[in-house]
């Protein structure tokens, strides 16, 4: 899988900011936040199933968006391995506003300490997941570097779990493991408020 190398590309003054660049174009709080994709990278299909309840007893909070620095193009996402293999230092210099405070934002009008992180897969509708994500620390609010970190080993440790398992029909093309999809064609472009304390991830697929 080949990808730019995220600790010297050349930096576009136009991904400074990874919020200005997406105001525009899409909405701050849902999905899609990329315009488009390259041919061999697809979406997760991340739509909340029925459990997931549509009422609210607080607003939405804002979409976290993760963009490499380097990246041909706003929203596609930055790789999940490499958020696991690099250290802090790195991570500031591959991360677009890594050190940037996403937790209070996330804390939504009840002051979440913690919210819960609901992975949806095809074809793996019926074994369902949820991750705690810790939004704030001894030190304060939690920051995009960590934040990121924290998402990208709950979709590890989540297929590592569902690897055992052969998914539905319909999400054949979406199975695990053996020539399927392994954690190293992962891509983590955002994290959206499902509802109060539950957070829906954006991924895009490297289906190179």
């Amino acid at each position: 899988m080949a990808y730019i190398n995220p600790l010297h590309p050349p930096v576009p003054s136009s991904v400074h900011s990874s919020y200005t660049a997406l105001a525009g174009a899409c909405s701050a709080y849902q999905p899609p936040f990329a315009q488009a994709l390259p041919p061999t990278h697809r979406r997760l299909p991340q739509a909340p199933s029925s459990k997931v309840p549509t009422s609210r007893r607080s607003p939405a909070c804002p979409a976290v968006t993760f963009d490499l620095y380097g990246a041909p193009s706003h929203g596609l996402g930055v790789p999940m391995c490499e958020l696991l293999a690099r250290s802090g230092g790195a991570l500031e210099r591959m991360l677009v506003g890594a050190n940037d405070g996403v937790g209070a934002q996330m804390s939504g009008s009840f002051g979440f300490r913690r919210v819960n992180l609901k992975i949806l897969w095809p074809g793996y509708e019926h074994l369902d997941r949820t991750y705690p994500l810790d939004i704030h620390t001894p030190a304060g609010p939690l920051t995009r570097g960590p934040l990121a970190v924290q998402v990208a080993r709950a979709f590890a440790r989540f297929i590592e779990e569902l690897q055992s398992y052969s998914p539905a029909q319909h999400g054949a093309s979406w199975r695990f493991g053996n020539g399927g999809i392994g954690f190293n064609r992962l891509m983590l472009s955002a994290l959206w408020n499902v509802h109060d304390d539950v957070w829906l991830a954006e991924v895009i697929v490297d289906f190179r």
